[in-house]
């Protein structure tokens, strides 16, 4: 790797934080007194208590309710843009597509299986796709490896959401109204949420039931049918929530979430057609989701210790179709979704004030995922019989189990140390088939993989002052192996040797600094990374076909190495009374450390040296905001928000993607609202330049065309929209 610009690129920033690190008391002083300050974010990342973030010795980014209000958060890409070193796309899956996060360039965006950053609602590890917020009062993304705490998957970091537990003590509620519009849509669209708390036994039980519902029109059109606006989606969201406090020394939460999403279309386009169109042979691609989520919480005070559980159980049951144009057949692709899961973990961790500090638990996740597609020949859409083609999918059944605990201790009152470990035991039985007609083809897929591991972090704080901390870390995280669904020579041209992956892991070794300056006016945290990843998996195509054309297949890649560094900054009232300004910035570079050919005899092979594909070396963004009083009953604000990411392009070792150069994206939004005692009304505009930045792009290759340098469809984000949304708040002081 380039290490002489890495050097320069960290010596130049820590220079420039040098300078605001100096300046920010003078200029404090200058301003004069103030008792407006940067409010405390807390979170519960550490599984102990709640802290504030700027307390926690790791690069995370927390949105408390009223940051996620501030930046008019309701989708997963309005709050990930605004996290340093992080990107995101639209794979490309069913209605509104799934959303995939890359935390310093990990991720499946970097030719990846499954992704590289672990999410968590509320515990559980298992809770839908396509999650749009309502009533969330916490969200963490941790950079880097959580291997210790939060096990697989979370290789690359986490992000995990907490929803607004019940109120003991107060009635209190609110109603919400969104309408919006977007460029080209087919009409307005409508958003309802309401949240109500119900103390039955003041400070002993509450309930909270919180409720969302989503009708939203298409704004993608069908060239060859002359259709608008197919890509509607209409959503229902729901939670229950009951909290029982039966002694001050325990806690018992049961968290009942809901919902329905039902779409009409994908929500790619096609690149040569003019504004957001696509070219198909039918208007329709129907999505279906329907899950449940339950969780148990239980926290118990032991005077010495505090004793935790949390469990869930999770249902999903969906569908998702499409369809395509072949030797004048109409063929329409189905696959059906069925996934359960159970979750618990158990721990146990120290309280008090002693320098000693310590957390033990029991994790296990039972995972069952039957996902199966089928092809249907139709002779037109109205057949009602139509003639089953190739089945391919089935059942596959992760188990996990682990044994995890931290210990840390104070060896003075700036210097404190930790050491965690994790034992886990992992097993994927995979049980899917390959059917043609309904017959079995006769190769079978069947297999079991399993095996185990240890794993640690090792971390170590230094407190200069209350508000000025250093530390440094070096931490682990891994993904389970697995089995690719179909291979053999005579269907895909794939030698059976392929059948099965291994696991990856990654190391990270972690500098950084958190602090709060000119009075609590500024926090100010930089952190700078090297990370070593061995064994990637990676997601690759033969070029060998076989009896049903060119087979894709996951296998183990040489290690890479990426660097890194990056900076926050956030403001209140420094630059002027009411001004408030946060700055996020990530620089990364990555490149494998050897050459290989990971399909024999054919042009699939990595050079050492070579970087992840579509990984942008730079992201930032800029939130402006200006606060200011309407009288003596209202108070009023504006706000503008800036995400930016470098151009990239998909060349790699997966011959589908072909070189496509993939433009820097741009995407500006502003708000302004009035808010009175018990009344919020605001007024927004999103992708204010109406741009539209590729997501996900698609090669020609990718489509069985010739030309695999050529961009022929993407995913991208809604138009430009301007919404009204109103909030009347009831109950409460």
């Amino acid at each position: 790797m380039n290490f002489k610009k890495i050097v320069c690129q960290v010596s130049a920033s820590v220079s420039v934080m040098a300078g605001v690190l100096i300046a920010l008391p003078a200029t404090a002083q200058d301003s004069g007194p103030s008792d407006s300050v940067l409010d405390e974010i807390v979170v519960t990342a550490d599984k102990r208590s709640s802290k504030n973030v700027q307390d926690l010795a790791s690069s995370i980014t927390a949105f408390d309710a009223q940051k996620l209000e501030r930046l008019d958060v309701l989708d997963f890409d309005d709050f990930i843009v605004q996290v340093p070193g992080t990107n995101f796309i639209n794979d490309g899956g069913p209605g509104r597509g799934n959303e995939v996060a890359s935390i310093r360039g990990l991720s499946t965006v970097a030719d990846n299986t499954v992704g590289v950053v672990a999410q968590y609602l509320d515990g559980a590890p298992h809770f839908g796709n396509s999650y749009r917020f309502f009533d969330i009062g916490e969200v963490g993304v941790l950079r880097g490896p959580q291997g210790t705490l939060w096990g697989s998957q979370s290789i690359g970091g986490l992000i995990y959401y907490r929803s607004n537990r019940p109120d003991l003590t107060e009635f209190s509620g609110s109603v919400q109204g969104d309408m919006y519009s977007s460029s080209d849509d087919g009409g307005s669209s409508q958003r309802v949420s309401g949240v109500i708390n119900i103390p039955l036994v003041e400070d002993k039980f509450a309930l909270r039931l919180a409720g969302q519902f989503i009708d939203e029109s298409g704004y993608i059109d069908n060239a060859r049918t002359s259709a608008s606006a197919i890509n509607d989606v209409e959503e229902s969201a729901w939670r229950v929530s009951a909290m029982f406090e039966p002694a001050e020394t325990m806690s018992i939460t049961a968290i009942y979430h809901g919902n329905d999403l039902e779409t009409d279309a994908p929500t790619y386009f096609e690149i040569d057609l003019d504004g957001l169109q696509v070219d198909q042979p039918s208007d329709i691609g129907p999505t279906r989701q329907e899950y449940d989520l339950f969780n148990l919480i239980v926290d118990i005070d032991l005077g010495w210790s505090t004793l935790s559980y949390n469990g869930s159980l999770f249902d999903n049951n969906g569908s998702y179709s499409d369809f395509a144009d072949s030797s004048g057949d109409l063929i329409q692709t189905t696959t059906t979704i069925d996934e359960e899961a159970s979750t618990h973990e158990l721990r146990l961790a120290s309280s008090g004030d002693s320098p000693l500090q310590w957390l033990v638990g029991f994790y296990s996740d039972d995972y069952d995922d039957f996902n199966q597609t089928i092809d249907y020949t139709l002779a037109g859409l109205s057949d009602p019989a139509p003639v089953e083609g190739t089945t391919f999918g089935g059942l596959v059944i992760l188990k996990d189990q682990a044994f995890f605990g931290e210990v840390s201790y104070d060896f003075s009152d700036k210097l404190r140390v930790l050491v965690g470990g994790r034992f886990f035991d992992w097993e994927v039985d995979n049980r899917e088939v390959f059917l043609i007609g309904g017959s079995d083809f006769g190769f079978v897929t069947n297999g079991v993989a399993s095996d185990d591991d240890f794993f640690h972090k090792l971390l170590a704080e230094y407190r200069f002052t209350d508000d000025v901390m250093a530390y440094a870390s070096r931490s682990e995280g891994f993904r389970y192996g697995g089995f690719n669904t179909f291979v053999g020579e005579a269907l895909f041209g794939i030698s059976e040797e392929f059948f099965q992956f291994g696991p990856d892991k990654l190391v990270s070794y972690e500098a950084g600094v958190k602090s709060r300056l000119a009075e609590d006016r500024v926090t100010l945290n930089a952190a700078i990374y090297f990370l070593d990843w061995q064994e990637v998996q990676a997601v690759v195509q033969s070029d060998t076909a076989g009896a049903f054309g060119q087979g894709f297949f996951t296998t183990n890649a040489p290690d890479l190495e990426a660097t890194g560094f990056e900076l926050e900054v956030v403001t209140q009232d420094l630059i002027a009374p009411g001004v408030y300004a946060a700055l996020s910035w990530g620089n990364t570079d990555n490149e494998f450390q050897d050459d290989a050919q990971l399909f024999p005899g054919t042009r699939v092979n990595i050079n050492k040296g070579d970087s992840l594909r579509r990984t942008p070396e730079n992201t930032y963004s800029l939130d402006l905001g200006y606060e200011f009083g309407v009288g003596n009953r209202a108070d009023a604000y504006v706000r503008a928000n800036y995400w930016h990411k470098d151009a990239t392009s998909t060349f790699g070792f997966n011959g589908t993607d072909g070189d496509i150069k993939v433009p820097a994206q741009n995407v500006v939004n502003v708000s302004g609202g009035i808010i009175w005692e018990t009344l919020q009304l605001k007024l927004y505009v999103d992708n204010v330049t109406d741009k539209s930045p590729w997501l996900n792009v698609f090669s020609a290759a990718s489509r069985g065309n010739p030309g695999g340098d050529q961009a022929v469809r993407a995913n991208t984000i809604r138009p430009r929209t301007v919404g009204l949304e109103a909030t009347y708040y009831f109950g409460g002081n």
